[in-house]
């Protein structure tokens, strides 16, 4: 008998949270469509899951022209699909291509850019004691690229950060970590251009992601494979895009948007997800092959972490200040500088793979370590 499928929209909805707990309010709305106002925007790593529900909601403004860059072309040939069901006056174009090649000056000149917003990111890298994986990872996450001398036309960038940011026990956190810090030194460089980032919580079934894994082994009728013990925050597609829309609020200028605790409500486990999930479904999940049958799924379960990967993953933490908003459904906290910014910054530039690599394991090391209010990092080797 064939899986009954289940739309991804209609499991956020049912798992997750019927109702957009971040839904911009109508003076928000207007705020939003006031500073985009015929403007010309690039939205970098536009056809990642994030990327494309924000470039789906982005297109009800009276925008000039969008410009949607990713390096997967097969995404980007999707993220086309999608908008052209939008109906929207915005021109659009698409540029397949990797953001760390481009000239981003010579490019924002050429197009009169007004905002830059950036979702590209390396989220799910395993192999970090491979030093190709990792060097290309701190290239992206670390966002050096954005740290240049902007022309006069941009007025804004943004760019997505991570709950894994906060105690960061993998390069992953450590990487997204330095990119507050890159925010943090073009702000400093640039006091009249608008600059903001958003912490996220796991968005449900993104591209990569566990709950997405789960949900494609169910179709393709495979076994699925999952933690026993971890446990997350969990947002909606929705949720994301209206958290992005709300950092670039004025507001929030110089500082980094976080969903309050109390609209979260709770931590789901990964188990208890998939089990939900595989109801939804209408099928049974069983733990023995024995069990199988055509209306059921067989679900094996591990206690073992990939590398840096907590148990929990909390998305405040005691090393930092955090600011209740106006807007009671988020909080916010600075962006903050770091002394041996350049230093590090000139480091993640070199083409060396070994002094590289031993030098993001020894930032790793002191991030890990960290126990005080002020970050101090050795750059060292």
């Amino acid at each position: 008998m064939p899986v009954e499928l289940q739309s991804i929209d209609k499991l956020e909805k049912q798992i997750i949270s019927e109702n957009n707990r971040y839904q911009l309010s109508n003076i928000q709305k207007n705020a939003i469509k006031k500073k985009f106002f015929r403007s010309n925007i690039l939205i970098i790593g536009a056809a990642g899951s994030i990327g494309e529900k924000f470039s789906k909601d982005i297109q009800k403004f009276n925008i000039k022209k969008i410009y949607f860059l990713d390096k997967n072309e097969n995404e980007l040939t999707e993220l086309n699909r999608v908008l052209n069901l939008v109906r929207s006056r915005v021109k659009k174009e698409y540029i397949c291509y990797d953001i760390l090649n481009l000239n981003l000056k010579k490019f924002i000149l050429k197009n009169k850019i007004n905002h830059i917003i950036n979702f590209s990111a390396l989220k799910h890298v395993r192999s970090e004691e491979n030093h190709y994986s990792t060097e290309y990872m701190f290239a992206v996450n670390s966002i050096s690229f954005l740290n240049i001398k902007y022309p006069k036309s941009v007025k804004s960038i943004f760019s997505i950060s991570s709950d894994k940011v906060n105690k960061p026990t993998s390069l992953l956190g450590v990487s997204k970590k330095l990119m507050e810090y890159t925010l943090s030194e073009i702000k400093n460089n640039n006091k009249n251009i608008f600059v903001s980032s958003v912490r996220f919580t796991n968005v449900s079934f993104s591209k990569g992601s566990i709950l997405k894994n789960v949900y494609d082994k169910i179709i393709s009728k495979q076994t699925i494979g999952i933690p026993k013990k971890v446990s997350r925050y969990f947002i909606t597609h929705n949720e994301a895009s209206s958290l992005c829309m709300k950092s670039m609020l004025i507001e929030f200028n110089g500082k980094i948007v976080l969903p309050s605790k109390k609209k979260l409500s709770k931590y789901f486990s990964i188990k208890y997800l998939t089990l939900k999930i595989v109801k939804a479904f209408k099928l049974k999940a069983v733990y023995s092959k024995n069990k199988l049958n055509s209306r059921s799924v067989l679900i094996k379960l591990t206690n073992q972490l990939s590398f840096g990967q907590k148990v929990i993953e909390d998305i405040e933490t005691e090393n930092e200040i955090y600011f209740n908003s106006s807007d009671k459904s988020i909080i916010f906290t600075n962006l903050k500088t770091l002394k041996n910014y350049k230093k590090i910054d000139n480091e993640l530039k070199t083409n060396n793979e070994i002094d590289f690599y031993k030098f993001s394991k020894k930032i790793y090391l002191n991030f890990k370590s960290l126990n005080k209010n002020k970050i101090k990092i050795s750059t060292k080797i």
